[in-house]
């Protein structure tokens, strides 16, 4: 059995309504968005820049694509997406977790988005309230799945946008911090180029 396998099955043995929220994307590229509080895979149609999304089973166009707004999985074979918060998110509302976990054969990834920020006077606090809600869900997730993955390389993403100082001292201590308390290195950036 594929470590792809191996940890769909653990997952759905750990969490009831698992298979309720895995999607399976099976495209070399595709981005996922947050839209109205809940974390989707989208097909973009970039000729009249409206996007795709699957709401309750009704596939519905949105005018408006905005690419600094997605977050990228390039070099894919098989990834598994689960919607993380929001009503349609595995863990629902309630304690702050991140937007939403993938995994493929290799790794498996934490997700947050901050991308609505319009100010650099966020920067901090936006990237404070990420590493949170990242660990939070990464704690839930240690804890259901006694902290087997599979074997897979664990990652988390802050995913912000363009204008943010990138890589900066500031950035540089928390993801370093993060790394020393969970053992995962964090990024901040918006794609995932898969091995």
């Amino acid at each position: 059995m594929s470590k792809f396998e191996d940890i769909k099955e653990h997952l759905s043995n750990s969490f009831a309504t698992f298979s309720d929220f895995l999607e399976i994307e099976l495209k070399a590229e595709f981005s996922v968005i947050d839209y109205q509080g809940q974390s989707f895979i989208i097909n973009i149609q970039l000729d009249d820049n409206t996007f795709t999304v699957n709401i309750n089973g009704i596939e519905t166009v949105i005018n408006g694509f905005d690419n600094t707004k997605s977050f990228n999985i390039i070099n894919a074979k098989i990834v598994g997406f689960i919607p993380i918060d929001g009503k349609k998110g595995l863990l629902g509302f309630g304690n702050s977790h991140c937007d939403v976990v993938f995994f493929d054969d290799n790794d498996f990834c934490f997700v947050e988005f901050k991308l609505n920020a319009t100010s650099i006077k966020k920067v901090n606090k936006n990237r404070v309230d990420a590493i949170s809600q990242l660990k939070n869900t990464i704690n839930l997730f240690d804890k259901e799945l006694n902290k087997n993955y599979a074997g897979l390389n664990l990652e988390a993403y802050v995913c912000t946008p363009k204008f943010y100082p990138r890589f900066n001292s500031s950035w540089q201590e928390l993801a370093e911090e993060f790394l020393e308390e969970n053992g995962i290195p964090l990024f901040e950036r918006n794609d995932k180029t898969c091995k």
